[in-house]
């Protein structure tokens, strides 16, 4: 990838479409950048008579909104998707085991790897099993991540390279699911999935920047100008930082590190930067359950559908809040990974703590916060702690989350609504490649709580919804808010940094089915305009 220009020292004005700010889309507007950051934004006339010499690049119509910033994203993930076979939406077993075998016909060497099965998009809603995968795939290791990344369907080859047997007991946060004879089924749960995944050949240093490339530039075609990398380990942070004293990287980069306890307190000893860069560590990821579709969220009662368990705890929780206190002294910003109801209030409870003993500059996040009860949900706004959470998720999921959680705290799904008036901050992301990065899908789903098909009719919870000025305020401004650079990014005001996002349709007025269907137009990266597509 060659070195990006400069951006321009000359004055530009963008005319022609919509300008959204933070009243919404304004008509007769215009802005004017210059070395990559936002002059003005005014009317045409009046910025037309100030900067008489400046060049004029004039839009057809259409809207021009601050970039977009992917506020939960797994680059990496995202860019080694063309690795791995892509089991994503399939419907059946069957489908998906035929689907295997054409990958693997392809690519016949090495470990067979894959993502994206969803054993509840399937009629008979069961896991799926070794077995099933033995005939095809033979001695070849397997390991395919289930949709949400929280477990894996792996291979009786794969079992036996990691030792996994009847008698091995399951590791701390994780599950090692069994038949009725007491045999690994072939299902790994959260921290399971290490027990085999650490046998895995780890891609180069070369493959890795690659990877972390080509995840930058998928998102940038989805019109983002920015992301929230969620955990990113020792080796990938050396990769960011190999591209970004490169000049290289196509949007700007807000890495959590992984929460391994050594790497964290190396980086967190350095200040974080005062100046916005492409690249920078901002906090640390940590987890608490897993996902509520693997039956690994913890809640506070047991899941109704197997009430056997209540899910896991990924990490204690006291490691948790001792780390993410260590963070937020630190001057960085504890991102914690809560699904489950149980693991929403610790999250809750420990960084309330964390808080009281030592404020930081920045607020603390909670990631998904999926299923919270009433109470809780009002404790984000007292307590400033930032909803980080993911539209798609509700709109994947709202056809068997009632069977998990059952009748009595269904409506403790996806809060939106009660988040913003208990006066948290939303932050918008997708989880790519759990889910579609496609920020105009997650607007829609934000709107209607229904899925491309209309599912279900009125919407899952409909007295949840957002506002479409919310649900874009969530992906601008409140992105940046919760990043800590309201005055730089998510915005289209005067000093603010020229990332800008075009689309050919007027955003305020179309329909939610309209909405599904835009693409980003034009995009700018620092005042400087790139291809849309890679």
């Amino acid at each position: 990838m060659p070195l990006p220009p400069p951006p321009p020292a000359h004055v530009q004005l963008i005319t022609g479409a919509d300008v959204w700010t933070s009243q919404g889309p304004q008509k007769g507007q215009a802005v004017a950048i210059q070395k990559g950051r936002i002059l003005a934004v005014g009317s045409i006339e009046a910025l037309a008579k100030s900067h008489p010499k400046a060049e004029r690049l004039d839009l057809p119509g259409g809207t021009l909104l601050p970039g977009l910033i992917e506020g939960h994203a797994h680059v990496g993930g995202l860019g080694a998707l063309g690795r791995k076979v892509d089991l994503t939406g399939l419907d059946s077993l069957p489908e998906s085991l035929g689907r295997i075998r054409v990958w693997s016909s392809g690519h016949p060497e090495g470990w067979l790897l894959g993502r994206g099965w969803d054993q509840n998009r399937w009629p008979a809603k069961s896991f799926p099993r070794a077995l099933d995968l033995d005939a095809l795939t033979g001695s070849r290791p397997t390991f395919l991540q289930r949709v949400d990344g929280h477990a894996a369907w792996v291979n009786t080859a794969a079992l036996a390279i990691a030792g996994i047997g009847p008698e091995t007991p399951d590791p701390e946060g994780g599950r090692i699911l069994k038949d009725a004879y007491g045999r690994p089924n072939g299902i790994l749960l959260d921290a399971a999935m290490d027990l085999v995944g650490k046998h895995i050949p780890q891609p180069t240093d070369a493959e890795l920047e690659s990877q972390l490339k080509a995840g930058l530039l998928s998102l940038r075609a989805d019109g983002f100008t920015s992301v929230a990398d969620m955990g990113v380990d020792g080796r990938e942070l050396a990769a960011y930082r190999r591209l970004a004293e490169a000049g290289v990287l196509p949007i700007r980069v807000f890495a959590y590190l992984t929460h391994d306890h050594d790497l964290m307190l190396k980086e967190l000893k350095h200040s974080r930067p005062k100046q916005l860069a492409f690249f920078q560590v901002q906090g640390v990821k940590f987890y608490l359950d897993g996902a509520l579709g693997s039956r690994g969220a913890r809640l506070l009662a047991p899941y109704a559908d197997e009430p056997g368990t209540k899910g896991l705890w990924v990490t204690d929780p006291a490691k948790v809040g001792a780390d993410a206190t260590i963070t937020l002294r630190a001057g960085y910003q504890p991102a914690i990974h809560a699904i489950g109801d149980a693991a929403n209030r610790a999250a809750l409870d420990l960084l309330a703590e964390a808080k009281k003993k030592g404020k930081g500059v920045l607020s603390p996040r909670i990631e998904h916060a999926q299923i919270v009860t009433t109470e809780d949900a009002a404790r984000f706004g007292k307590l400033g702690i930032v909803a980080s959470v993911q539209p798609v998720h509700c709109t994947s999921d709202h056809s068997w989350t009632p069977a998990r959680l059952g009748p009595e705290r269904v409506n403790e799904a996806f809060p939106w609504r009660s988040f913003v008036e208990g006066g948290a901050l939303l932050a918008f992301g997708s989880d790519a490649p759990v889910e579609e990065a496609n920020p105009f899908v997650s607007l829609a789903a934000a709107e209607t709580r229904q899925d491309p098909e209309g599912n279900p009719p009125g919407g899952f919870l409909p007295g949840q919804r957002l506002s479409r000025m919310e649900a874009i305020r969530a992906y601008t401004s409140g992105n940046a808010a919760a990043l800590g650079w309201t005055k730089d990014l998510g915005t289209l005001q005067k000093g603010a940094v020229a990332d800008l996002l075009w689309v050919q349709v007027p955003l305020g007025e179309i329909t939610p089915e309209a909405l599904r269907k835009v693409r980003p137009g034009r995009l700018w990266v620092y005042g400087v305009e790139v291809p849309v597509r890679p």
